[in-house]
């Protein structure tokens, strides 16, 4: 087993690749770990952390479990590695997420955007290939991520968001771009706790679908009695 050690959590930050967004630190699941945590006297699972400039430390993995510690005020059992490239750190969070299966398919979709993005692999292939994963299933969460911020923003939290729904979102996107955009931004003004996932999902979906896509008018001409 690697060594562990009690590091200050003022010490330890984020990484640039942390692919939590901000609802899962407010969330019913995030409560319980940091009771959790608190029962145990400290997180009894390490985080793992690099070394990084300034007697600080970049996490590998863990950042719910280090910002519970950082909001109890408690030290933070972990695993320090001294030498560790982007490419390794992204590959072990991610390998870490999915094996915890706790990641939604947004916050997946954001990871892999990063990766992609940063010039970490070349395409969506190999970083398929890379991570033991179906390209398919990369390119669905990624198309998740790319939705406009507007259309995620009527939801409660893009991680609300299914994957299997994003083939509708983006058809009607392309029969009515202006008017779903319209109408998700109408949805978001309303209280929160009245945006269940799957009512928001079927409004913006039947919104599009109500609109007939445009095609260039074609010219018919008809002969009757000898008139044209």
């Amino acid at each position: 087993p690697m060594e562990t050690t009690l590091l200050d959590p003022k010490s330890i930050v984020p990484s640039r690749w942390a692919n939590r967004h901000s609802s899962s630190y407010s969330d019913v699941a995030f409560e319980a770990l940091k009771r959790e945590i608190a029962e145990a006297g400290g997180n009894v699972q390490p985080i793992k952390v690099r070394q990084a400039k300034g007697n600080r430390y970049e996490i590998v993995f863990g950042h719910r479990r280090h910002r519970a510690c950082v909001e109890m005020g408690l030290p933070v059992l972990s695993t320090v590695v001294s030498n560790m490239d982007d490419r390794t750190l992204w590959r072990e969070m991610e390998r870490e997420n999915r094996a915890r299966q706790d990641l939604s398919p947004y916050e997946q979709g954001c990871h892999y955007r990063a990766a992609l993005d940063a010039g970490l692999y070349p395409s969506r292939r190999r970083l398929a290939e890379a991570i033991g994963v179906d390209v398919s299933q990369v390119a669905k969460v990624i198309r998740l991520a790319d939705l406009p911020d507007d259309v995620l923003a009527a939801f409660r939290s893009p991680c609300d968001v299914q994957v299997n729904w994003s083939t509708k979102l983006y058809a009607a996107l392309e029969r009515d771009p202006k008017g779903i955009r319209k109408r998700a931004r109408e949805l978001a003004a309303g209280a929160a706790e009245c945006r269940k996932p799957k009512q928001v999902f079927a409004e913006l979906v039947d919104a599009g679908e109500g609109v007939e896509p445009f095609h260039t008018p074609i010219e018919i001409t008809n002969h009757r009695s000898g008139a044209r």
